[in-house]
């Protein structure tokens, strides 16, 4: 991934794909195995299982201001002077290997209850995953294009290793009272250990151990009256523990960069979710089908990041006390002939219900202090209310198809923005159409191309409040930095051809004697 920056409004309106400062580089290499098996003991006894690993390497170079520099782009730069008269901006390197392993083990049992029909299914699941985070840091100024040169040697500032293993023990029990209701108890204990070292030794409060357990229950009751209609109601509760970087960059006084420089913060709370859930599925017609759910969730300690710098590139994480996301979920599909049509609709009302002070200097209604005030009802930045979906496919011949989608979001209030009281608004919602094709020339090959955003449509996915510090003239550097609204391009025209191969299809063999 190269230069996944947001972008500040006065740039979008010129080009939208100038780049803030560069450069900006992601680099993932993932090696994954998964071994599934399952063995039945007898007509009621089913043992199944899965192990897995996977090894994740994640080098990052990204291109950072310095806040606090107050002379010129071009100034000589020397480390020995204070922040502000030191260079205007630095380069940093941070490479993260993980290694992660893991399975799950799981005996279900079909022996009726009662006289009725019951399935129940106990596991445990083990999951552990081992991180090396290293990150350099160069001072460095800018060209004319906004590319951060180094100046000097990078140097090692965070060598820290993190394990997490979590472990898991649940239930799950579906007792048939009649053939049309069905009643469902679930439950799941969760240990999970984070542990961190400092490897460079100058930041021994980053040592630690921090263990997170609790017991989340699920109920759900299945009313089938008939073939053609599913109604059900739940009830669970889950929980997230924090992760390392979230545990280590947890301190208002002490904010980080990102990629994250590990800190000695104070512990971040889990986050516990308790959600109920009504809803409905069947069928209208052989031809129609629907769907349709409504759901009301409490998020309690969730875990937030907040900005604390005036280019937004610094921040740290902090559990909020309680958040709620509600709304409504419809779909409905429709075939007609060689036509199949597809519609999804999904409303979300994700809202703060605690008042609280935090940070965003950027944010133009702030306090001297750089503190805007959250209330009750106000919505979480970065989720849109409203997203729809349609979807059309049409089968031309036994081998030829084409399909079209078109995708629609509704604005959302950008990162910072908490209070939604910021003088720039939300992001804009976007409708953007998609098309594709398939032909199959036999059973296991397959030619196929897309076209995204067929229109080349510009618009942005999400949004940051920030200081603008490219101001000058063709965007050069200028100091102090104006408050703006930055954002994500979204992506734009693009065509991919492939051609799949799908070795799994058994291969028609002629003749009357032989079989497939």
């Amino acid at each position: 991934l190269q230069g996944p920056q947001a972008t500040p409004l006065a740039m979008l309106e010129v080009n939208p794909k100038l780049a803030y400062t560069w450069p900006d580089i992601t680099e993932n290499n993932l090696n994954a195995v998964t071994l599934r098996l399952s063995k039945v003991l007898t007509e009621d006894k089913i043992l199944g299982g899965n192990v897995y690993w996977r090894q994740l390497n994640s080098t990052n170079t990204s291109s950072n201001l310095n806040d606090q520099f107050g002379g010129t782009s071009g100034a000589a730069c020397n480390p020995l002077l204070p922040p502000d008269q030191q260079c205007p901006a630095s380069n940093d390197q941070s490479v993260i290997d993980t290694n992660g392993l893991g399975g799950a083990l799981q005996f279900t049992l079909l022996t009726p209850l009662a006289s009725h029909k019951n399935s129940l299914s106990m596991g445990a699941s083990y999951d552990y995953g081992s991180t090396s985070f290293k990150q350099s840091a160069q001072d460095a100024v800018f060209d004319s294009t906004r590319q951060t040169l180094g100046v000097t040697p990078y140097a090692l500032a965070t060598d820290v290793n993190s394990t997490t293993a979590y472990t898991g023990f649940y239930f799950t029990d579906t007792f048939a009272f009649t053939e049309q209701l069905f009643l469902t108890l679930a439950g799941r204990y969760n240990i999970a250990t984070i542990e961190i070292i400092d490897e460079l030794g100058n930041k021994p409060g980053v040592d630690g151990t921090n263990t997170y357990q609790r017991f989340n229950p699920a109920v759900g009751l299945n009313y089938n009256p008939n073939k053609a209609i599913n109604a059900y109601i739940s009830y669970n509760e889950g929980m997230r523990a924090p992760t390392a970087v979230e545990l280590t960059c947890a301190d208002p006084s002490a904010p980080c960069p990102l990629p994250n420089a590990f800190l000695s913060d104070p512990p971040l709370q889990a986050v516990i979710a308790k959600t109920i859930e009504l809803g409905g599925r069947g069928m209208l017609s052989p031809n129609t089908t629907w769907s349709a759910a409504v759901y009301h969730a409490n998020v309690y300690n969730d875990i937030q990041f907040v900005s604390a710098s005036a280019s937004g590139a610094v921040g740290f994480f902090t559990n909020v006390p309680q958040t709620r996301r509600q709304g409504i979920e419809l779909g409905v599909q429709q075939r007609l002939g060689p036509v199949n049509l597809q519609a999804a609709y999904a409303y979300v009302d994700a809202t703060y219900q605690s008042s609280f002070s935090i940070q965003s200097p950027d944010n133009s209604t702030a306090n001297a202090a750089g503190d805007i005030q959250v209330q009750p009802g106000d919505h979480i930045p970065g989720i849109p209310r409203n997203n729809f979906k349609l979807r059309v496919d049409w089968q031309v011949t036994p081998k030829v198809s084409i399909g079209g989608t078109l995708v629609y979001s509704s604005s959302q209030f950008a990162q910072g923005d908490n209070n939604n009281q910021d003088q720039n608004g939300p992001v804009p919602g976007y409708t953007v159409f998609n098309i594709d094709g398939r032909y199959q020339i036999t059973d296991q090959l397959q030619v196929f191309g897309r076209i995204n955003n067929l229109f080349d449509k510009t618009y942005q996915t999400a949004g940051v409040l920030g200081a603008d510090f490219f101001t000058g003239p063709n965007f050069a550097y200028s100091s102090p930095g104006v408050p703006t609204q930055f954002r994500s391009p979204g992506a734009p025209f693009g065509i991919w051809v492939g051609v799949r191969y799908d070795f799994g299809r058994p291969v028609k063999v002629s003749g009357p004697s032989q079989s497939n």
